[in-house]
């Protein structure tokens, strides 16, 4: 099963992120960045279980800066 990735600048808008999505009751989970994301980051993320995109779409608008996203396979 993959595992959708919201990939962010800094661990600080890691915490920043999580705490947008507590709000609205969206669960996520900060983790470390797997190797095998392209995409340059901060070596942390965040994991949405459910609608990603909606998530994405609410730390936008909450002045999160995304930098894009990610998968990786349950290990």
């Amino acid at each position: 099963m993959k595992k959708e990735l919201i990939l962010l600048p800094s661990v600080t808008y890691a915490m920043k992120a999580k705490s947008v999505l507590d709000k609205y009751n969206i669960r996520s989970f900060i983790q470390r960045t797997p190797k095998t994301v392209k995409i340059k980051s901060c070596g942390y993320c965040l994991y949405v279980p459910g609608d990603t995109d909606k998530a994405e779409k609410l730390l936008r608008d909450n002045g999160i800066r995304v930098l894009g996203r990610g998968e990786r396979g349950d290990i």
